[in-house]
């Protein structure tokens, strides 16, 4: 039986409420039934909203696949039902179904890209920035001197 096919757990959260945190362990693939769940990583300055999910998103399915604990924060925005699939019958289920597979593939392709996207923007910025600095260091410099 595929895991499409296989009987998922239905819970509801409510707003705010934590789906799970960065650095638990990864124990299910979920999906997003009815909702919004905001995906954000929390650093030490600031948090950071990744994504906001909707219905028909699948999303944990990292750290079921390499094993790794969550990399970031999942909370419910508003009223939302997410259907939970276990470790195992995600797996099973990859090995079974290849357009399942594929989706899941085609979906990590997305956040990488999107990620990528996000990480060009910082270094850009990083770079204004440090001109941006620069410029103003001299300024004060000759301000000193005359």
């Amino acid at each position: 039986m595929g895991l499409i096919e296989s009987a998922g757990e239905v819970r509801s959260y409510a707003d705010g409420e934590t789906v799970f945190l960065e650095g638990a362990a990864g124990e299910h693939l979920f999906i997003v039934l009815k909702g919004t769940v905001r995906i954000w990583k929390g650093g030490d300055l600031v948090a950071t909203t990744l994504g906001e999910l909707g219905p028909g998103t699948m999303f944990g399915e990292q750290s079921l696949i390499d094993g790794r604990p969550h990399c970031a924060n999942a909370e419910a925005v508003g009223d939302t039902e997410l259907v939970l699939y276990d470790k195992a019958a995600f797996l099973d289920a990859l090995r079974d179904e290849p357009e399942l597979a594929l989706r899941v593939i085609e979906s990590m392709c997305a956040r990488l890209r999107a990620t990528t996207d996000v990480l060009q923007k910082l270094c850009d910025q990083y770079v204004l920035d440090k001109a941006e600095l620069a410029l103003t260091q001299k300024a004060i410099l000759e301000c000193e001197l005359s």
